[in-house]
């Protein structure tokens, strides 16, 4: 029978590393940011201490405390070093820490370094063969998810004894713990203890529960994505990227599936999946997985042509093109045929170095987010076609740092008269603190000649109905940003509204609005509108009167609009017929 104090010893050791971890983190809270003076600095010694403890609970146990003294203090000092370096684009850290992505750069490297650090040390210092790193990155998975567990459960034992005592009057446990530094101690404390226990119950507590149930969602997410891409010819690309969240579901399905590949495949054909149903699953999904990330880089590719880069969209194209690798190598070795299992275990170690130097490489100078969303952000005015409400003046002036701020003096060094709302728009967003009150401010100021814009882009027919000014003012902002964004600039035919008296029973003026849709290549969505009172009136989508769905219009279609080729009529009530394709505003 095991003995239940274990390696006494070793626990002690973690559980005194623990609590050094918790009082330093108590520390740079509490008084570290006073004594010193420089931020930079501040944020470098926070991330060496974090990443120090933090690797160091990770690696010892199974390592012997020496070594991984030293290779705890190599990746912390790294990363840290790295953290402070990316930090000097900021003049204030809070927009550094908010909005750069670079804590999570830092974490993705500590994340990933960690288990090659700990497999590498149990080979003595050699690269680690997939089986090492496969096993390493599960058990630190493991033995901090079931230490994390046990603080929580500690203190939940602690806040109960505690009110238990308190009925007899005895405050011991509340007086201690109402000291600063005692909670973070504790925490420290019970978290090396609960790691050094964990290790010692390797045999009984190891990820091979996990990975055996991950695998039973593997084949639900096959049918998932089989039935997402079987259906993509039906529903088209056009209405999957209206919005950003599409690349974000993507990508994190992507994410997902490589996960449960990787756990399918485990370390070694011997513990990879045996049954023959549950390989071609695997088979299944990885030849899949392509299409997913492909959608998801180019979800993040079409905002780009549409907005430029920024920081959030700099990253979401890094991590979706780290999808599509993955996907492409796993795809790849599938239909390579024998030996596919192999071939993907061991690109899975090529990719988790690429991971740590890209993650090291965005916190240099050499893959600088905010100088490359800056200088995006400049040249996309220079081409011309940008209203000052579609640029993001103020996160430049706020959020991008030392780059967002050069990149804004340019702007606002441009010559010429039309140049002069842009110049007041940087000046409100240099001296405005939040987004809000910049948005609030700027908003009418750039409202009128958006809507000039946008009028002048629209063809209307008959050529003498039309909208005034102060009526297509009226739409909602959202709809308002979506028909510049599709019609301004829009190739020929362009954007075009058909007004009638479609329903003289009705008041006001019906119509319809012909916008290029959105990834569609020449396809044309129609819009049905209403004009009551002055007012612009949106409906829904329209759909064909014969068949069902959405009516898809070709830009011929259009153009014949254009030229006069259409006409309002019906057989019950006025329908607008395009080369044989009857709606209606109301359907």
């Amino acid at each position: 029978m095991r003995n239940e104090t274990g390696d006494l010893g070793g626990r002690l050791l973690m559980a005194l590393i623990g609590g050094l971890a918790g009082l330093s983190l108590w520390a740079l809270i509490e008084w570290l940011d006073d004594v010193l003076i420089s931020p930079h600095l501040y944020l470098v010694v926070t991330t060496a201490v974090a990443g120090f403890f933090s690797v160091l609970l990770a690696l010892a146990g199974p390592a012997r405390i020496g070594v991984s003294v030293l290779a705890a203090a190599i990746l912390a000092g790294l990363g840290a070093a790295l953290i402070g370096w990316s930090s000097l684009r900021y003049d204030a850290l809070d927009p550094f820490i908010e909005g750069s992505y670079a804590l999570l750069a830092w974490g993705v490297f500590l994340f990933v370094a960690t288990p090659i650090a700990s497999a590498m040390l149990e080979v003595r210092g050699r690269w680690p063969d997939y089986a090492h790193l496969f096993d390493h990155s599960w058990n630190i998975v493991v033995r901090y998810a079931a230490a994390w567990i046990f603080v929580s459960i500690f203190w939940l034992v602690l806040f109960l004894s505690n009110a238990l005592l308190e009925m007899v009057g005895i405050t011991l446990i509340e007086d201690l713990i109402d000291i600063d530094a005692v909670p973070f101690a504790l925490s420290g404390l019970m978290l090396g203890l609960a790691l050094s226990v964990v290790h010692e119950m390797r045999a009984y507590v190891s990820p091979f529960l996990i990975l055996r149930l991950l695998r039973l969602l593997l084949p639900l997410l096959v049918v998932v994505v089989a039935v997402f891409i079987a259906a993509l010819p039906f529903r088209g690309l056009d209405g999957l990227f209206r919005n950003f969240s599409a690349a974000t579901t993507l990508m994190a399905v992507a994410l997902g599936a490589i996960t449960l590949i990787s756990t399918a495949l485990d370390k070694n054909d011997r513990e990879a999946v045996s049954a023959g149903w549950m390989k071609t699953a695997t088979r299944v999904l990885a030849l899949l997985l392509p299409v997913v990330s492909g959608l998801a880089l180019y979800a993040v590719w079409l905002r780009f042509g549409q907005y430029g880069w920024t920081p959030d969209r700099v990253a979401a194209a890094t991590a979706a093109g780290f999808a599509l690798a993955y996907a492409l190598v796993y795809a790849v070795s599938v239909v390579m045929g024998a030996g596919w299992m192999a071939r993907i275990r061991a690109a899975n170690v090529v990719m988790a170095a690429l991971v740590v130097l890209v993650s090291c490489l965005w916190l240099t100078p050499l893959f600088n987010a905010e100088k490359i969303s800056a200088n995006s952000q400049l040249a996309r005015w220079m081409r011309g076609g940008v209203t000052v409400g579609q640029m993001p003046l103020w996160e430049m002036a706020r959020d991008w740092g030392q780059p967002g701020r050069a990149a804004l003096a340019e702007l606002d060094a441009l010559p010429g008269e039309d140049t002069a709302e842009l110049q007041v728009a940087i000046t409100k967003a240099r001296e405005t603190d939040t987004f809000f009150e910049y948005d609030r401010e700027t908003a009418v100021l750039d409202k009128s000649d958006r809507i000039e814009k946008l009028h002048g882009s629209i063809s209307f027919r008959p050529e003498n109905e039309t909208l005034s000014l102060a009526t297509l003012g009226t739409l909602g902002d959202y709809v308002f940003q979506d028909w510049e964004d599709v019609c301004i600039g829009a190739a020929p035919p362009g954007c075009v509204m058909v007004l009638s008296q479609f329903d003289p029973g009705e008041r006001g003026l019906e119509g319809v609005m012909l916008l290029p849709r959105k990834g569609g290549l020449d396809t044309y969505d129609a819009v049905s509108l209403r004009v009551i009172d002055g007012n612009l009136v949106l409906g829904r989508y329209v759909d064909a009167m014969a068949g069902s769905g959405r009516v898809d219009l070709t830009q011929d279609d259009v153009r014949d609009v254009l030229n006069g080729n259409w006409r309002a009529a019906a057989p019950r009530k006025k329908a607008l017929w395009i080369r044989g394709k009857e709606i209606f505003p109301k359907n």
